[in-house]
């Protein structure tokens, strides 16, 4: 009884989520049926000729051909339809098999003897392909959830990797330890009140996450320098975007990584780093952290300076509306400022 409350509660899951063209293609199938059905047992007890190709052949030779039309379609119910097309099947099959029956016992038809067997054969069969078809979709499943729980298993020690390697990069400056991981939230941020995807928001945020992994190859010296760079030591320190580019060139599943690390310092107005791009030829995704990268920079305490008080932050963000940042993505920024009242986004 619990397995058959389990058949038919998961039957009618199955029929709500039915879509209209799934009922469609079901509702023709099952009218094929019952059009063949009564033309079979209508050629069957015909006397007629047919001429096909000059030959002359009884009608009744056709009926033969319609038993198995109607065979495969009921099979063809079964196949694709799951549950209801089972229950549909048995219903049709355990009906005529009683019809039949009862014309051999009842009034004892003999000629009903081949058609009884042919219905018992096909309820056996319809059984048989039904726990079949329903093995396969549970290997199936399995297989899937296994494939399934082994990407999750992927997908986080990708992140851990990822947020370990991110600690690293900032381990190397005393003065940013976080940095990469607000960055990240930053730009995760942003990416969704632009609307992004799904998708989208995850490369968003771990390419924010590695950003500054090309910081790996600078020099700590210049790294904690307190004051301001000479003119050797920036050049210097603008090298972390090719060398980030490098290093995550390396990891060819994940293209966008790469973007990140070296299109992160490029400006809208087209006086950044290390290639000049202008507006829209700058990656999206770079223009994205670009901004995030700025705020937190603002926000948080550096070698040559103390953090910058909110209002201050602001005003350097919205002067940077068109020039520095892209308008779109700054102009979020500064929502997620004026939201903050507590001035909570900050180191």
């Amino acid at each position: 009884m619990r397995r058959l409350r389990c058949f038919f509660g998961s039957l009618v899951v199955e029929v709500k989520a039915m879509r209209p063209l799934t009922w469609v293609m079901f509702l023709i199938t099952l009218a094929l049926y019952f059009i063949t059905v009564p033309y079979t047992t209508h050629f069957a007890h015909s006397r007629a000729m047919v001429t096909v190709l000059n030959g002359k052949i009884p009608l009744s030779a056709f009926a033969g051909v319609l038993s198995s039309i109607s065979n495969i379609v009921l099979i063809f119910l079964v196949v694709f339809f799951g549950k209801l097309g089972f229950c549909t099947c048995m219903g049709i099959t355990v009906v005529r098999f009683i019809r039949l029956a009862q014309g051999i016992f009842i009034r004892h038809n003999i000629p009903s003897l081949p058609g009884t067997f042919i219905a018992l054969t096909s309820l056996v069969a319809i059984i048989l392909i039904y726990r079949r078809n329903v093995a396969l979709e549970r290997g199936q499943g399995e297989k899937l959830a296994l494939m399934k729980a082994e990407q999750e298993h992927l997908s986080q020690l990708f992140e851990e990797t990822a947020r370990a390697l991110a600690s690293a990069i900032d381990a190397k400056d005393r003065y940013t330890h976080g940095h990469s991981n607000r960055v990240a939230e930053y730009s995760k941020e942003i990416a969704r009140r632009a609307g992004k995807s799904d998708k989208e928001i995850r490369e968003v945020y771990f390419a924010a996450l590695l950003h500054d992994v090309g910081k790996i190859g600078v020099s700590g010296t210049i790294i904690n320098k307190k004051g301001k760079l000479s003119p050797e030591e920036f050049d210097e320190i603008k090298k972390h975007t090719v060398w980030g580019w490098e290093i995550l060139s390396n990891i060819t599943r994940s293209p966008y990584l790469n973007i990140g690390a070296h299109y992160h310092h490029e400006q809208y107005n087209g006086n950044g780093y290390p290639e000049g791009l202008r507006g829209e030829d700058i990656p999206d995704l770079a223009r994205i952290i670009s901004v995030a990268d700025a705020y937190d920079a603002m926000t948080s305490n550096r070698s040559y300076r103390c953090t910058m008080d909110q209002k201050t932050v602001r005003s350097e963000i919205e002067k940077g509306l068109g020039s520095q940042f892209d308008p779109r993505y700054a102009k979020i920024m500064l929502e997620m400022i004026d939201e903050d009242k507590d001035y909570r986004m900050t180191e």
